[in-house]
């Protein structure tokens, strides 16, 4: 649809192989601009750079190394108002955001790469999705649950955890994985922020990151990081925001559409990742929360996928919540998350109080690690997790 594809995810995500691998695919040209003599090329002629790469589309990787390249392919793209021309993508994503968006601006579209899903490391041709559970057919839900978790079977969560899903994190040692997620947050910290804000204080900014990665999954409170860390709740909101803008980290709005209810504003925060989460604030063992990041890892790659859907977290002043609140087409579908291996009826109280305010919720869910699969009250389906993700 667009002339430009611009691929965005956090650095060792796999944006660079993905792209070579889809240039291979499509007959792209290919060039890196972390190539010196190509860099010179780029930045000393860049209408002379484009022609040679011809007219059957390329992909240029680290593309904000020369921004006035952009401007060359902008009157490309106008001249030539061909889709799929160019694929860009670069190491530093603030750069790669704030020139494609300056310079090419109605003419490029963002997509997001993010870690690896437990579908793909399972080699899934698809990504599974959640969007069954609005099905209005209660038993068609039933039984995709239990295809899915046949198909699976039985998993321990604090492995999936453990793993994640940055590829070069999957595919080290086991016994190596927290060390190189753990060296992944200093560098970041220490060396890559520095091309985002100037931080007068390095350790502290790693201080910072490190205490965000514990409160994965629960409620942002930029007063209380300010209080931990010593540093004004300006700073500590400057900083986040380059969490946000390097996608280390997901921020979910609360859901209300009735401005009458208390619903308390504060978002929710996620990690991008449960391993780098557990590895960042130097965890040795799992907890729900990293189980509920696990989830929000997949929810994400699933509303990513198509404009009509969204995600949210839900809570009243009075304490009633859900973990996730999803949306397809107008629809809601509350989910609780339990890192329990029994549920009880009582669990699914809090979805019921959602349902009863917002009529256009099909059903709930609660994922938990009970392997059983059963209607838990009315309008609320138990499931374990791996027959979800």
């Amino acid at each position: 649809m667009f002339p430009v594809v611009a691929v965005m995810g956090a650095r060792q995500v796999g944006k660079s192989t993905l792209c070579r691998d889809l240039a291979d695919q499509f007959g792209l040209a290919q060039r890196t601009l972390d190539d010196q003599d190509v860099r010179e090329h780029a930045l000393t002629d860049p209408d002379g750079f484009l022609d040679e790469l011809g007219d059957s589309g390329a992909f240029i990787d680290e593309v904000q190394r020369a921004p006035d390249l952009l401007l060359a392919i902008k009157a490309v793209v106008d001249r030539e108002q061909l889709a799929g021309r160019y694929l860009l993508s670069g190491s530093n994503q603030p750069k790669v955001a704030r020139a494609v968006s300056d310079s090419l601006l109605g003419r490029a579209s963002y997509r997001t790469l993010r870690p690896l899903t437990l579908s793909e490391l399972r080699f899934n041709d698809q990504h599974p999705g959640w969007s069954f559970l609005f099905d209005h057919d209660e038993d068609a839900v039933l039984e995709e649950l239990q295809r899915r978790a046949a198909a699976s079977g039985d998993l321990d969560w604090r492995d999936a955890v453990r793993t994640g899903g940055f590829p070069r994190a999957v595919a080290a040692p086991r016994e190596h994985r927290l060390q190189w997620l753990n060296n992944y947050i200093t560098v970041f910290s220490t060396r890559d922020v520095r091309d985002l804000i100037e931080i007068e204080s390095i350790p502290r900014f790693e201080s910072f990151v490190r205490l965000t990665a514990t409160r994965t999954g629960q409620e942002l409170n930029a007063t209380n990081l300010s209080n931990d860390l010593g540093i004004s709740v300006n700073t500590v909101r400057r900083w986040l925001e380059a969490l946000q803008r390097s996608y280390l980290v997901d921020v979910l709005p609360p859901y209300s559409r009735n401005a009458s209810q208390r619903v308390i504003k504060s978002p929710k925060l996620y990690m991008v990742d449960s391993a780098l989460a557990l590895a960042a604030a130097r965890e040795s063992e799992p907890n729900g929360f990293h189980l509920e990041t696990l989830l929000a890892s997949d929810l994400l790659v699933w509303k990513d996928a198509d404009q009509s859907r969204d995600l949210y977290h839900w809570r009243l002043s009075s304490g009633q919540e859900t973990d996730f609140a999803i949306e397809e087409r107008g629809e809601l579908v509350p989910v609780e998350v339990k890192a329990t291996e029994s549920v009880r009826r009582t669990d699914a109280r809090h979805i019921r109080a959602f349902r009863e305010r917002y009529t256009n919720s099909p059903r709930g869910i609660v994922v938990s690690c009970d392997p059983q699969i059963a209607n838990l009250a009315e309008g609320t389906i138990a499931c374990p997790w791996w027959a979800i993700i």
